[in-house]
C-alpha cells in the first residue's frame, strides 16, 4: 500500500504546477500514502486554496493529520454509489493495482472520467479510451516510469 516512487510524487506535484486546478480529486489518497504528513513534499506544495478531495480505499489506517491535508475524504463505497457528484479539475489515480479489489476498475474509471476534465494515471487501462467523453491520453516519461495524462470533454 505504501507508495515510495518518487518520480510519482514528482509527477502528482508537476500536474498540480502545470494544469492549476482549482478542484483535485486523490483517487486512492495519493499523500495519505506515501505517509504525506502536509500538502508539502519534496520542496513542492498544493497551494491552500485548492481543494483537494480524498477517495480512501484503506480507512482502517487514519492518521488526525490526513483530515487537515484534504478539505474532504469519502469513502470509497460512498463516494461510488453517489449519485450526485461534484467536478473536478484534475484526479489522480495512482497505484491502482493496490485498490482496484475494494471496487471493480470498471467503477473506478467510469465514476473518474465522468466528474473529471483531466486524469492522471500512473498505468493505462484501455478502458479509459472507450469513456463516452475522452478526448485524448498523452504519455510522460519521467526517468524510466511512464505516466498518462488523459483529457474528457467538459
Amino acid at each position: 500500500m505504501i507508495l515510495k516512487n518518487e518520480n510519482s510524487i514528482y509527477m502528482f506535484y508537476e500536474a498540480i504546477e502545470q494544469l492549476e486546478p482549482e478542484k483535485i480529486l486523490d483517487v486512492g489518497m495519493f499523500l495519505k500514502r506515501t505517509g504525506a504528513v502536509s500538502r508539502k513534499v519534496m520542496s513542492r506544495d498544493i497551494p491552500e486554496d485548492r481543494q483537494l478531495t480524498g477517495i480512501d480505499f484503506f480507512p482502517e489506517l487514519t492518521f488526525p493529520v490526513w483530515n487537515m491535508i484534504y478539505d474532504q475524504i469519502e469513502t470509497a463505497e460512498s463516494y461510488y454509489k453517489k449519485q450526485d457528484t461534484e467536478k473536478y479539475d484534475l484526479a489522480v489515480v495512482f497505484g491502482a493495482e493496490d485498490f482496484q479489489k475494494k471496487v471493480s476498475m470498471d467503477k473506478i474509471i467510469t465514476k473518474t472520467a465522468d466528474v473529471s476534465k483531466y486524469v492522471l494515471l500512473d498505468q493505462w487501462i484501455p478502458a479509459w479510451k472507450s469513456q463516452k467523453r475522452f478526448i485524448r491520453a498523452t504519455d510522460i516519461k519521467v526517468e524510466n516510469d511512464i505516466y498518462f495524462l488523459a483529457m474528457f470533454e467538459e
